[in-house]
């Protein structure tokens, strides 16, 4: 009886995609009815579950046979399972999708949820699954940073580049537009060797940089000879830490300061410092006095387990300063998904609350 009335209450809500209107966000009546950790917001404890049956949940309905008309619409909890599974829909208010690029045998995308009255409810990165298959392996960057440190006239691909394979991918400009937040853009870098330290983060993975500073002066930080390859009058810039109340007490300076990146603090109380395997962690990304980025590192092994099912799927805490330098919303977890009905991966920012500068 239970899963007739989940069907029939899908196939009404499904239904309401001829009547439903149009739009980047959400249709619903108020921000605080979809506020919670999961993606697209709603009152269920994980991306997963139904929020208390009868309560009233935003879900972007996209038909399978039209999945550009794509509508927010609320339904009962007890019944977006069965939409998503009848159909390219997803929890949460629609997306509006920014800049896109293949990698891969597949494309990665940068989007957005945001309710009606301009609060975020999910920042992230779209990766079809075929994103993981036929990625570049061998040489292990793209070479777009490097330098001819020993001078020999050559420029060795295994030791005098970094960065990956990048992707920098703005944001939709309505987000950037009107929504009260730092962030700009998402930065995805592909390391197919993994990077320093050794024997910590040298598994093939992803590092996806969500940036609070404009692209421009990300690739004004040029490559060099000094730490790690970075140009040497701009290194200073990268050791110019933001005042302690900026930062968590947990994250310190590895001084891996990068040309067209910044400087990494990484937290030493995280598994993979402590003698535990690296598959998931958080970075805050920092240059010339400011916090610039939030950076989820993620390792291919993680996401294939997603895809599989062998991972589940969930959030993290991102462990929060004392105060912020901008006034704004900020988020407070990181969340890895991946939708099956839609063969794609997600990495989210997600749960923001909003800080006044101090």
């Amino acid at each position: 009886m239970k899963k007739l009335v989940m069907s029939c209450t899908a196939l009404v809500a499904v239904g309401a995609v001829a009547t439903a209107q149009p739009t980047l966000f959400t249709t619903g009546d108020s921000a605080q009815e979809s506020a919670g950790s999961s993606e697209g917001g709603g009152a269920a404890p994980d991306e997963g579950g139904a929020a208390g049956g009868g309560a009233k949940v935003p879900v972007c309905l996209v038909p399978k046979h039209e999945p550009d008309r794509a509508h927010t619409v609320r339904v009962p909890g007890v019944a977006v399972d069965g939409i998503i599974r009848a159909t390219l829909s997803y929890r949460g208010p629609c997306a509006e999708y920014g800049e896109s690029t293949v990698r891969g045998d597949g494309t990665m995308t940068a989007y957005s949820h945001v309710e009606e009255d301009g609060t975020p409810v999910a920042v992230g990165l779209a990766m079809s699954e075929e994103t993981l298959e036929g990625l570049p392996q061998d040489p292990p960057t793209d070479g777009l940073w490097c330098y001819d440190k020993d001078g020999d006239g050559s420029q060795d691909p295994m030791k005098e580049c970094s960065g990956g394979y990048e992707d920098a991918l703005h944001l939709g400009e309505d987000f950037r537009a009107n929504v009260d937040t730092p962030l700009e853009y998402v930065l995805a870098n592909w390391n197919p060797m993994g990077h320093m330290p050794p024997g910590v983060y040298d598994k093939p993975h992803f590092d996806v940089h969500f940036y609070m500073t404009p692209n421009e002066e990300r690739l004004a930080i040029r490559p060099g000879p000094c730490n790690v390859l970075v140009h040497c009058d701009d290194y200073p810039k990268g050791k110019d830490l933001p005042a302690e109340r900026y930062l968590h007490p947990d994250f310190e300076d590895l001084d891996a300061v990068e040309p067209a990146m910044g400087n990494h603090l990484a937290d030493l109380t995280s598994p993979e410092h402590n003698g535990g395997d690296f598959s998931h962690t958080f970075i805050y990304g920092v240059w010339d006095d400011e916090v610039t980025f939030y950076e989820p590192m993620v390792t291919h092994d993680w996401y294939a387990g997603l895809v599989d099912g062998s991972i589940e799927e969930g959030c993290h805490e991102i462990k929060q300063p004392d105060a912020w330098q901008e006034s704004g919303w900020y988020p407070t977890e990181y969340c890895m998904r991946y939708r099956e009905n839609r063969k794609e991966l997600t990495t989210t920012l997600e749960a923001f609350e909003y800080r006044q500068a101090a």
